[in-house]
């Protein structure tokens, strides 16, 4: 079995964020949602880095969620 994603674990606790990428421009990402707004988003060369600083914003953002609470337990 596949362990869980970081990005499961955010979808599982109700954090929404959208991850997207065009040819050579890097990978977009963006804390929030088109109904609510985003809160936070920026560019990043790589996957890794763009879910990295997705990570750091749903801390920075939701400090009180259990995604949030269970990473700092990392």
């Amino acid at each position: 079995m596949i362990p869980k994603s970081t990005l499961q674990e955010l979808y599982d606790s109700e954090i929404n964020f959208q991850i997207s990428t065009f040819w050579d421009s890097g990978f977009d990402w963006k804390l929030g949602d088109n109904l609510n707004g985003f809160v936070d988003g920026g560019n990043e060369d790589s996957f890794n880095e763009a879910i990295e600083s997705l990570v750091n914003a749903a801390v920075r953002h939701f400090p009180k969620s259990k995604f949030a609470i269970e990473f700092r337990k990392q």
